[in-house]
């Protein structure tokens, strides 16, 4: 009725725990929903227990005794790793004994322990990070409740939210596990029925815990040993610096984009008045050279006229042959007047044509895609 361990049993090889994956198969299989030891009371599972267990049922292989503590047992990294780089490429590695791996910055990799976990329809476990990793800043998704018969090895997200590189190596104690041992069911207590003589005797001794670890230590002690050369922080501040420094960045190039397209529109005004100063002259020009040559013509058709009027007077005997001529020359004369009103429209047409032209060019165009 008790948990503590009576170490009885007769050893007969070096080792009582299977010496390969096919024993550990077997043991197991026999032993999945038969409790071997149903003197042990539903519980966290202390050391001794955890070791005679594994011993009977295989549900740990493989397995090192030296890695048991009062109630868990310490486990090791090792196996395939999977994760996503910078790109979002996902990668997978696969961690060999002595092989590095990198744990990246504010990053996840789901790793994979060690052993191959055979667990009784009577036995479940949890696991969480070893306490070093844990003051390191990492982070592991604490898997819940593992249930009883489940078999395969356990592959668990490792979070790095530090800015800090963590190194890895293959074999590299990772976790720890503890057992609980369900309550009773009267389908695993067959060998209770049994006599004590048949009963499968105990060996396991139980593991105290290290008075080592008991020192009076505080928070920054651990924080010490987890890393001497690096302080633990978090990656997030310096993410968040990094987006206030790119939005400060953005902000400066907008406002150097809205001074060069101001300093555009001011070149484009100035531009548009030289254009409308020179235009204004030349228009000017052309419209007084155009009145002065107009008014010439006219002056010249009027002095041709009056002489031939006079010379119709003073020289009667060509009366009619002037009248034929005068004639003439009323005609030339409507017709110079027709193109005196034509010169005239075209001067208005020519006026309208270079105010449209000086307002056009006036008009400021500042390119939508301007820059620095």
């Amino acid at each position: 009725m008790s948990n503590t361990p009576q170490s009885n049993i007769q050893v007969n090889s070096p080792s009582p725990f299977a010496p390969s994956p096919d024993e550990a198969e077997n043991r197991f299989k026999e032993y999945k929903s038969k409790d071997p030891f149903p003197d042990i009371l539903p519980a966290l599972l202390n050391s001794a227990d955890i070791y005679d267990y594994v011993a009977v049922t295989g549900m740990i292989d493989p397995f090192d005794p030296d890695k048991l503590k009062s109630a868990s047992y310490e486990v090791n990294l090792l196996g395939k790793c999977v994760y996503y780089d910078e790109q979002g490429k996902k990668q997978v590695e696969y961690i060999q004994k002595n092989k590095e791996f990198i744990l990246k910055p504010n990053s996840i990799a789901f790793v994979t322990v060690e052993p191959m976990f055979r667990l009784p329809d009577y036995i479940a476990l949890r696991f969480n990070l070893k306490i070093t990793h844990v003051y390191r800043g990492l982070l592991l998704g604490t898997g819940p409740l593992v249930d009883p018969g489940f078999v395969g090895r356990l592959s668990i997200p490792l979070h790095n939210l530090t800015t800090n590189d963590y190194r890895f190596f293959g074999g590299e104690a990772l976790i720890w596990v503890e057992f609980t041992k369900l309550s009773h069911s009267d389908d695993w207590r067959q060998l209770k029925r049994q006599r004590r003589a048949n009963l499968i005797s105990r060996q396991g001794k139980y593991i105290p815990f290290p008075a080592r670890k008991n020192q009076d230590s505080d928070v920054e002690e651990y924080l010490l040993k987890a890393d001497r050369n690096r302080p633990i922080r978090s990656s997030i501040p310096d993410a968040i610096q990094d987006a206030r420094n790119s939005a400060e960045k953005a902000a400066q190039s907008a406002e150097r984009a809205a001074q060069s397209a101001e300093k555009a529109a001011q070149e484009a005004k100035q531009l548009a008045d030289e254009a409308d100063k020179k235009l204004t002259q030349s228009q000017q020009r052309f419209t007084i050279g155009t009145l002065i040559g107009v008014s010439l013509s006219i002056i010249a058709v009027v002095m041709s006229s009056w002489q031939l009027v006079s010379f119709f007077l003073s020289t009667s005997e060509y009366l009619n042959e002037t009248r034929e001529k005068n004639i003439n020359h009323a005609d030339k004369i409507n017709s110079l007047e027709r193109e005196i009103q034509r010169l005239n429209k075209r001067i208005d047409e020519l006026e309208n044509s270079t105010r449209g032209r000086v307002q056009k060019r006036a008009t400021p165009k500042v390119s939508s895609t301007a820059t620095p």
